[in-house]
């Protein structure tokens, strides 16, 4: 039995607790939104949310909101066994990944991949790695691509990769801050910089709502340091670009390399943007694709996820 309008409804208010959001994300207004759990809550005859001191499930709808989301993913799964049966290749995917690698990896996997299945539509969510965890657990997202570790026990983890972290700091800033060793100092750096070594540059970091930041973290609480932070921002083009003005240094994980060698072919040949691999025993950084256990897994997503592990591995940073 399919998962009926006011139920999906209260599906996304569920996500999003919070009707105003959960009712632009549904093209309705607020007082549509309400009239539909209103509605369900009459034909239940439970209270399915704590009005206050701010929304919240009751436990009869944490009970619906599972129930819900178990009818979701079996009518997903009989949908998508079909289509695999008719050998249709008619298909979707729901695709959940973070802003800076959809830049860079979904171009080329998407132009390779329709080749292969044209009949096959995309549509890309962009959002950080915690947000598409959620969404993914609520049956909306099909298939996700982020980083860190997922701790949810009903999700699977495939990793495309382990990412290195690279400290990015123009020759300019090199200059004002090495003045007695520089230019020698360069070609020292290229074998691994201790983040020390930096303490005294500015910095131009990550928001603390993305993992990343909380690997620079514990990097920095390893090694007792604090570093002078001047911006923040999830944009790794921003970042570049900052770098590329000598606003200050900052760290990158191996992909989001890419948006660093765009700007660098962007700089004066004599102000470029210097990429030196960071030292030291740290947390593991991988990038992965994550998807609801218990989901059939049409071959048309199996072969997208192999593509994109595939097309991770040419952006392995090799020094030039």
């Amino acid at each position: 039995m399919p998962v009926q309008e006011n139920e999906l409804y209260f599906l996304m208010v569920a996500e999003e607790l919070n009707i105003t959001k959960a009712a632009q994300k549904a093209f309705i207004s607020q007082q549509c939104m309400s009239s539909h759990i209103k509605r369900l809550e009459a034909a239940y005859n439970a209270r399915l949310f704590n009005r206050r001191p701010r929304l919240s499930l009751t436990p009869a709808g944490e009970l619906l909101a599972e129930t819900l989301r178990q009818i979701k993913l079996l009518n997903d799964n009989l949908r998508n066994e079909l289509s695999e049966e008719n050998f249709n290749f008619c298909g979707k995917i729901n695709l959940g990944i973070t802003w800076s690698r959809s830049n860079i990896l979904l171009p080329p996997v998407v132009a390779k991949y329709k080749k292969i299945y044209p009949n096959v539509e995309i549509i890309v969510h962009n959002n950080i790695t915690d947000n598409l965890e959620n969404r993914l657990l609520c049956g909306y997202l099909d298939l996700a691509v982020g980083t860190g570790l997922i701790n949810s026990p009903h999700l699977e983890v495939r990793p495309l990769g382990r990412e290195r972290v690279f400290l990015v700091i123009s020759d300019h800033l090199m200059e004002q801050y090495f003045t007695d060793s520089y230019p020698a100092c360069k070609e020292r750096f290229r074998a691994g910089v201790s983040l020390a070594d930096f303490a005294d540059c500015p910095f131009i970091l990550n928001t603390p709502q993305e993992r990343f930041f909380d690997l620079a973290a514990e990097m920095l609480r390893q090694q007792g340091l604090n570093l002078n932070v001047v911006f923040q921002s999830d944009s790794s083009d921003i970042r570049s670009q900052l770098c590329g003005a000598d606003l200050g240094a900052s760290l990158f994980s191996e992909l989001l390399l890419q948006y660093v060698n765009r700007q660098n072919r962007l700089q004066p040949a004599d102000n470029q943007l210097n990429i030196y691999p960071v030292n030291g025993d740290f947390p593991d950084y991988w990038m992965i694709a994550f998807y609801r256990k218990n989901c059939f897994q049409a071959q048309y997503i199996k072969v997208f996820i192999e593509m994109l592990a595939e097309q991770a591995k040419l952006y392995r940073y090799q020094e030039r």
